[in-house]
């Protein structure tokens, strides 16, 4: 049984007495602590002996009647103050706080050292605590028997349900499902995620702990107290938070596996090397319905390195059957219902084209031409997604096949494709800079870093070497429409220096390029 704060008042060995609260003397005591902080709530469970010199107690009406409603929320039995040491003479307003919230007020002799009273109080608990300390072994225990008995997530929180005392969710931190099967907190406890930093884990009705995986937060352990159930406290939730952190840690690595299979797969399919059968074979593996038309994204970071762990998280919390492939730009094959436009739109910092829904077994070839189409359009547009049928009008004026494409491409800016490297580079950079730019000579010199007589020079530079006049109407409809299919067959010529070391020389376009910096497959 707990000791109460009316049980320490009647041994007389403990010199404490009464000072105000005496409503609240039934109170259980389940531990005692020495604390000379304004605020120790953050580190408290509520139904501890606060003991201190006094040095705690502050100064002033409004802090010493603050100091009392802290503590009387948290849920602590009492405040224990040695007398004749560092308390404030006046302490008129935490009493009579104290004795209007039933808060007991404890004096204690100073003759009488703490530790003392820690040690009464350790004693009487000691089969509460040995209760306690049971509790937290079989939390730890579940997770052996969770693996022994080849249990699901959920059937392993029900165990900790029961064994806690409280009712479990897991939650990422915008309140979603963490792990498949456990619930998300309800929407009262998700509105309070994220936590921020060192905020205490008390939330209305229980605890709010986070669950750390591979240096981030993940998510939330949500505890909320069940009427009648005694609650393993605090330390018992944090125990249950580390188990899920081991599930959540274990789950991230089995979709680290399926992700690069799928990443091999998608590349397959891209590159046209799998046979038919094969191909339906593993998009069955994958969790495609081969009888239901899939889409093909291409996806892209504007400015800054994409962040291509943050697009297969959003993925993988849409629960969006997906393959995912990084290949200089993020290729996603998935489902067209419901598609993965909200799945990105929570991707900051991302721009995206998708095709035409498609056969998922069959050649993608022209899926992944119509989705680097959608991918230019909304690079034009400034949005952050596009779908082919959206893109198909305005670029119905582009031949339809790669081999067109890069005709046109070579016919037109051929002579500027081979020009010696990297001047050659500099020198599609900027006339695509300066298109950009609405032919703004200044504007676009300053956003390439120029000297706007610089930029004009290398102007007249694709002036010489194309054969065509950019201020003559049909010249320049030439060089943009050219333009707009180097964008698509061969973007990283677009790209500025970073690709200037993968670039050879040779005669036309296709010899221009290795092979995987060409055009789309099949090309």
């Amino acid at each position: 049984m707990t000791i109460t704060v009316a049980d320490l008042i009647t041994m007389p060995h403990l010199g404490i007495s009464v000072r105000a609260g005496a409503g609240g003397l039934a109170a259980r005591v389940s531990w005692a602590h020495v604390s000379e902080l304004e605020d120790p709530t953050p580190w408290l469970e509520g139904g501890e002996l606060i003991m201190t010199a006094g040095m705690a107690v502050p100064r002033g009406a409004a802090r010493q009647k603050a100091y009392v409603d802290r503590l009387a929320a948290r849920g602590v039995a009492a405040v224990a103050i040695s007398q004749d040491l560092y308390a404030p003479a006046d302490m008129t307003a935490l009493l009579a706080e104290a004795d209007r919230r039933s808060f007991p007020v404890l004096d204690v002799s100073i003759e009488v050292p703490f530790l003392v009273i820690t040690r009464v109080v350790a004693t009487a608990n000691q089969a509460e605590s040995q209760r306690r300390l049971v509790t937290h072994l079989q939390i730890f225990d579940s997770l052996r028997a969770a693996s022994r008995e080849g249990l699901e997530a959920r059937a392993l929180f029900d165990r900790l349900e029961r064994l806690s005392g409280y009712r479990l969710f897991l939650g990422t931190p915008s309140g979603k499902e963490l792990l498949p099967g456990v619930s998300a907190p309800p929407a009262s406890s998700a509105s309070l995620l994220p936590r921020p930093t060192g905020a205490s884990p008390e939330i209305p009705g229980g605890y709010a702990v986070s669950v750390p995986v591979a240096g981030r937060t993940a998510g939330y352990l949500v505890a909320l107290q069940t009427d009648g159930a005694r609650g393993v406290g605090l330390s018992g939730v944090q125990h249950i938070a580390t188990i899920a952190a081991l599930q959540v840690a274990n789950l991230d690595r089995e979709r680290e596996s399926l992700r690069r299979a799928g990443a091999e797969t998608l590349a397959e399919l891209l590159a046209g090397v799998l046979d038919p059968g094969v191909a339906q074979k593993r998009l069955d593996l994958a969790g495609f319905d081969v009888s239901k038309p899939a889409v093909l994204a291409v996806i892209r970071s504007r400015g800054a390195p994409l962040d291509d762990q943050g697009v297969a998280r959003a993925l993988i919390m849409s629960s969006l059957t997906h393959l995912l492939l990084f290949q200089r730009d993020l290729w996603l094959l998935t489902p067209a219902d419901p598609g993965p436009a909200a799945a990105l739109g929570a991707v900051e910092g991302t721009v995206a084209g998708v095709s035409a829904p498609f056969n998922p077994a069959e050649s993608l070839v022209r899926p992944r031409r119509q989705a680097t189409w959608a991918l230019q359009r909304a690079l034009d547009r400034g949005s952050t997604l596009a779908h082919f049928h959206e893109a198909e009008a305005a670029l119905a004026w582009l031949p339809p096949d790669a081999d067109s494409l890069n005709g046109l491409v070579d016919q037109v800016l051929g002579a500027v494709v081979r020009y010696e490297p990297p001047r050659g580079a500099d020198l599609l950079r900027s006339l695509s800079v300066w298109l950009e730019s609405e032919r703004r000579t200044e504007a676009a010199a300053r956003i390439l870093g120029v000297h706007k007589h610089t930029l004009a020079y290398r102007l007249s530079r694709v002036e010489s070497l194309t054969g065509r006049d950019l201020s003559r109407v049909r010249d320049l409809a030439d060089v943009w429409l050219a333009m707009r299919a180097l964008a698509i067959v061969a973007p990283n010529l677009l790209e500025g220096e970073r690709t200037v070391g993968r670039r050879r020389r040779g005669k036309g376009l296709t010899g221009h390029l290795p092979d995987h910096d060409v055009g789309l497959p099949g090309h």
